[in-house]
């Protein structure tokens, strides 16, 4: 995975609730796009047909999404039952489209329903399972749901080449990841090496009330 190394949330900048959508949405959706075309280029011959199948058909479900999006109607959790589930399909599609080896592993979240801040553990694991995909020439990552006392616990991590050295302009996605995490009550803390790189995120199994997030 790559990224910038653990940062007090306080020095990155929230960002945009519309940016943020945008964000987990559509550009996720065509970062995997992109890898998918970068695959396929670096095979020699014509581009298989079935690759512009795929492509025509994301395209349309980012269409009717931002559709959903602009008239107000997008859905509050993915189309799947549970946490566990939707970090599933997530790590499915990651592994297909980049032959990363994703493992996900639940010893936590309830099965059958979207409970308490699932959603936001969703959000950045997901986040966080892009950016290994992007970025960490990893050949395997691994989820981790788990629970400590009340609250929910979730690690990511890879075997990749780790992240490059701070800059002065943190990437969208990690100033987001720290800043649902603290609004949700809990925290978030990455760690990266030259063999791959940690991301842990606490969080309580219940949404905390406006400013008494976990210090």
């Amino acid at each position: 995975m790559s990224g910038e190394p653990n940062q007090p949330a306080q020095q990155l900048r929230e960002p945009d609730p519309l940016a943020q959508q945008l964000h987990d949405g559509v550009l996720q959706a065509l970062a995997v796009a992109r890898i998918r075309l970068d695959r396929a280029l670096a095979t020699p011959g014509p581009l298989p047909r079935e690759l512009a199948t795929e492509l025509r058909l994301l395209v349309d479900g980012e269409i009717a999404g931002l559709r959903r999006l602009i008239s107000g109607s997008a859905p509050p959790t993915p189309p799947h039952p549970d946490l566990p589930s939707a970090l599933a399909a997530t790590a499915e599609h990651l592994q297909s489209v980049t032959g990363i080896r994703i493992r996900v592993e639940n010893s936590a979240a309830p099965r059958g329903r979207w409970a308490g801040n699932d959603l936001v553990a969703y959000r950045i694991a997901r986040e966080a399972l892009h950016n290994t995909a992007k970025h960490s020439g990893a050949r395997h990552a691994w989820v981790t749901l788990a629970a400590r006392r009340d609250r929910l616990v979730c690690v990511v991590s890879d075997d990749g080449r780790g992240f490059a050295p701070p800059t002065a302009r943190p990437h969208f996605g990690l100033p987001a990841m720290y800043a649902q995490a603290r609004d949700a009550g809990g925290y978030l803390a990455v760690r990266s090496r030259r063999t791959g790189t940690f991301v842990t995120l606490s969080l309580p199994r219940n949404p905390a009330p406006q400013g008494e997030a976990e210090r």
